[in-house]
């Protein structure tokens, strides 16, 4: 076993107190068999060893005695000297004239503190105990070194999945409609929040013809990527072709349309454990006859303009990728000027806790219908009021606990029949 060192710095090298400790350190060390070997060195040395070693100790395992007596000048080298001390996790103990002052900076950082007056046997028994805590502290230091190495990579591989879930969700959103078609007496509103970079959820407005505009909404279950990507089936499924239909528009029937859907999905769901809600509509805006179909979503909702919200009935079907038999029925009712259909998310659900309730233990509840109602009743007859209903559901879903980190995608499709006449076409931009 090699000798141990010790290093005796001293910032007053006109006195020979350096050379009295490296006398007196090795006849009261705790190990007589073991003395150590001391050398008196100046800070200024001491210092530029250190600077010049990567990691900073001069020797594995050898201490440090400081000897600090103040003067002018004097602190910020001291300072210095323990800063590369404590940075190499290089075993020191300070002598010093004021340890009082002292010993509250430096004790808190791990550096023992003694007046230059103590014992000398103190001392060495201090410094007995740095050397043989060390080994421990140099294996800690270097799995403390790994860690951080592993904590760079990762963190450079969660940087590099954010900035794809961000290109994924910014490629998602081109896949919604920018515009919405909207005739003189119609307005469509939209409110699309996902809960993440990517969304489950899915809407489109396509015009069919001169009078009938087709709408829908799917919700892919669960969250994240893996809903975004069944979004992508469904997508391509709705668009369809004219072979896959009998009717003169790919999405001309509700009811053609999910089917469609279902069996595309089945086909695709070979684990069996993506599935998906959905609701199609067409609206016939010569008559204000709407259409409907659903695919184990939540009802649509129509509301009046005094703010009453009625479920609509029928129209229902099983949730879409379960069954490829599955069949879907249709629903058919009139859109009255002033009334306001809703269809949504199933994440409304739980958008709105009970009072008193942590926003993660909400249960499903149907607080959200007061908030729809109460929102439609804002708009007017002018172009435009279905974005203030856009403005005011925002802000209701804003004002909730637990807002800023939703549970589930937010989706509504807003459709409103506004008093008057015309079939003016025109567009409006989408909510959002």
């Amino acid at each position: 076993m090699s000798q141990l060192r010790i290093a005796i710095a001293d910032n007053d090298a006109h006195t020979d107190r350096a050379a009295w400790w490296c006398a007196e350190i090795p006849r009261h060390w705790p190990r007589p068999d073991l003395p150590p070997t001391c050398e008196s060195v100046s800070f200024a040395s001491l210092d530029a060893t250190l600077a010049e070693h990567a990691g900073g100790r001069r020797q594995p395992g050898c201490p440090v005695v400081v000897l600090y007596t103040e003067a002018e000048h004097s602190r910020s080298r001291l300072m210095q000297l323990l800063d590369r001390l404590i940075g190499s996790h290089t075993p020191a103990v300070v002598l010093t004239d004021d340890p009082d002052t002292l010993r509250p900076e430096l004790e808190a950082q791990g550096l023992p503190v003694e007046a230059l007056n103590t014992d000398p046997r103190k001392i060495a028994t201090i410094a007995h105990a740095l050397v043989t805590r060390q080994t421990a502290i140099d294996l800690l230091a270097t799995d403390l070194h790994v860690a951080r190495a592993q904590q760079g990579g990762l963190s450079g591989e969660i940087g590099k999945l954010h900035e794809e879930l961000q290109l994924a969700g910014s490629l998602q959103r081109r896949s919604l409609p920018k515009q919405l078609p909207e005739m003189e007496e119609y307005e469509f509103g939209v409110f699309f929040r996902p809960c993440g970079y990517v969304s489950g959820d899915i809407y489109d407005a396509v015009r069919i013809d001169e009078h009938r505009i087709a709408f829908v909404l799917a919700d892919a279950v669960g969250h994240g990527v893996p809903a975004a990507l069944l979004t992508l089936v469904i997508i391509r499924a709705l668009r369809g072709s004219d072979e896959d239909t009998t009717s003169d528009h790919p999405l001309a029937s509700p009811a053609e349309t999910l089917d469609r859907v279902n069996l595309e999905l089945c086909e695709q769901n070979q684990v069996g454990d993506r599935f998906a809600t959905a609701v199609c509509g067409v609206i016939d805006t010569a008559t204000g006859t709407v259409t409907l179909a659903s695919a184990g979503h939540p009802p649509a909702l129509v509301v009046d303009p005094a703010g009453a919200a009625t479920a609509v009935e029928g129209g229902e079907g099983p949730l879409l990728g379960v069954f490829p038999e599955a069949e879907y029925t249709e629903t058919s009712f009139a859109l009255h000027a002033g009334h306001t259909l809703l269809f949504y998310s199933d994440g409304f659900e739980t958008a709105f806790p009970e009072p008193d309730v942590a926003p993660d233990k909400a249960a499903a509840n149907e607080a959200y219908i007061k908030h729809f109602a109460r929102a439609t009743t804002a708009a007017d007859d002018r172009p435009g009021g279905m974005e203030v209903v856009i403005e005011h559901l925002a802000v209701d879903v804003d004002a909730q606990a637990g807002s800023l980190n939703q549970r589930d995608d937010l989706t509504i499709v807003a459709l409103r029949r506004r008093a008057g006449t015309g079939t003016e076409r025109k567009t409006t931009e989408a909510a959002a």
